[in-house]
């Protein structure tokens, strides 16, 4: 059979069919997806319903919309200051007395409004502001006494002042132990379980003038704690001579 002849012309126009044909099979073929970020929102692929929770320095932690849908509850501004309140208080009122902040506990913590600027605790040696100051009051107690409260008061701007659980009050001055650092009031009689005579100095306690500038028979405003561990001693809170 004699070779079949194509003329330069039908050649051209049938491989210009072709490339077309085989551009159109591409175009229909299907493709891979393209890439994308796992963080991206609503995208395919994406594990996150949402940005993600932002941290602030301080406070609570907030979240637009938390991962994985679930709700997220912001802390409490009001619980985090009680709780940041009631351990300064421990930590202090341990360092007032000079016992280790273990051996306290929190017994009951409220929101008051103090009268004045020194937050309820009377003192004749300060002058208060006559400005109501909102603020809490703080008990403890010791593991060793848990009857026996200890008290702090503190103001919204968080000042911490202790106050006495017995007294202020006047009493007289029997004896005076500057190197003890004891001071006996004189007894009252009957009604001496009030406060009890022999009363001890303690790192937080409050002196307007040193013992050995105390004597006997000399009038005070006295405020005191109960002592730990059954001690004979109270614990000075606060000793100011009075002037007669």
């Amino acid at each position: 059979m004699p070779p079949i002849l194509i003329s330069r012309a039908r050649w051209s126009c049938a491989l210009a069919v072709l490339v077309v044909a085989a551009v159109l099979l591409a175009a229909c073929a299907p493709s891979d997806p393209p890439p994308t970020n796992p963080l991206d929102d609503g995208g395919p692929g994406s594990t996150a319903t949402g940005p993600l929770p932002t941290f602030p320095a301080t406070g609570s932690v907030t979240a637009t919309a938390p991962l994985g849908g679930a709700s997220v509850t912001p802390a409490s501004d009001a619980g985090a200051e009680t709780e940041r309140i009631t351990g300064e208080a421990l930590a202090l009122m341990a360092e007032w007395i000079g016992a280790p902040a273990t051996e306290f506990r929190l017994t009951s913590i409220e929101a008051v409004e103090w009268p004045d600027a020194c937050l309820g605790v009377a003192n004749p040696a300060l002058t208060c502001a006559d400005v109501v100051t909102p603020g809490y009051r703080v008990t403890l107690h010791h593991v060793a006494a848990p009857s026996s409260p200890y008290l702090v008061h503190v103001s919204k701007a968080e000042n911490y002042v202790w106050a006495p659980s017995r007294g202020p009050v006047s009493r007289r001055v029997a004896a005076v132990d500057p190197d003890g650092g004891t001071v006996t009031l004189e007894n009252l009689g009957a009604t001496e379980a009030h406060m009890g005579s022999l009363q001890r100095v303690v790192p937080g306690t409050f002196l307007e003038v040193p013992l050995r500038d105390l004597q006997p028979g000399q009038l005070v405003s006295i405020g005191t704690a109960d002592p730990l561990d059954g001690a004979e001693a109270g614990l000075i809170v606060m000793l100011v001579p009075i002037a007669e």
